[in-house]
């Protein structure tokens, strides 16, 4: 879906390149919030599978695998990446009687084996995990966890299942830094109505340590707080 979607944007930017002198000769409009741009593609790491602990789900391991594979490429082009260095193998481990669903670490994702068998449809969640690999911030500012997170579901649930249903957001108490779905939906918005490169500049700012609010206004216009009201004010529930 994904390879689609890219050649489309790609042909977006050749049109896009095409049509401008239509306007004017002399006129050089800036588009680049307009367009959903990517950044060059990176090798992909080797993923590699470890069901030691749990050997009847190698079936679904070995196409997790195959889907890890694909997409570590794709989310690395969504992402500030240019200058990424990606791992040379990334390892799948199925553990049980592990708290979270999943989780990524330095040297790859552990994933929950009662959770796959209790949502063998739930291939996402290696989605998001793989985000957090190829994020793997080393000078994070602080309190920043809420956007770190809020990336990963925004290129699961928006890149990887958009077709997936909304979350509800509470109007009253929600708030950006609610992390995760919410979140998301929020640099989903944002990222339609006024900047196609936010998330990547909000990465580049997290991967680089020099993120502050003042990327969402230089993107937007709007100071964080007056984005989120409008965001609420129009979000369909």
């Amino acid at each position: 879906m994904l390879r689609n979607h890219i050649l489309k944007i790609s042909g977006l930017l050749v049109l896009t390149a095409v049509m401008v002198p239509a306007f004017s000769q002399d006129a050089k409009p800036d588009y680049s919030k307009q367009i959903f741009s990517l950044a060059k593609p990176v090798q992909p790491p080797t993923i590699e599978i470890d069901v030691t602990d749990a050997p009847e789900v190698k079936p679904w391991a070995e196409e997790v695998r195959k889907l890890a594979a694909e997409w570590f490429v794709n989310i690395a082009q969504i992402l500030d990446t240019d200058n990424y260095k990606p791992p040379k193998t990334v390892t799948l481990t199925f553990k049980k009687g592990i708290d979270p669903p999943a989780y990524a670490d330095g040297k790859g994702i552990t994933i929950k084996v009662e959770w796959i068998k209790a949502h063998p449809e739930d291939f996402g969640i290696v989605i998001h995990e793989m985000t957090h690999i190829i994020q793997s911030y080393n000078r994070t500012p602080r309190d920043t966890g809420w956007l770190v997170e809020g990336i990963a579901d925004y290129v699961r649930w928006w890149r990887y299942e958009p077709e997936t249903p909304r979350p509800h957001i509470d109007k009253e108490k929600g708030s950006y830094r609610d992390a995760y779905r919410t979140t998301a939906a929020f640099l989903a918005w944002a990222v339609g109505k006024y900047d196609r490169q936010l998330v990547r500049k909000l990465d580049g700012g997290l991967r680089h340590g020099n993120y502050t609010a003042d990327i969402w206004e230089k993107s937007t216009g709007k100071k964080l707080d007056d984005l989120w009201a409008e965001f609420i004010a129009q979000y369909k529930f």
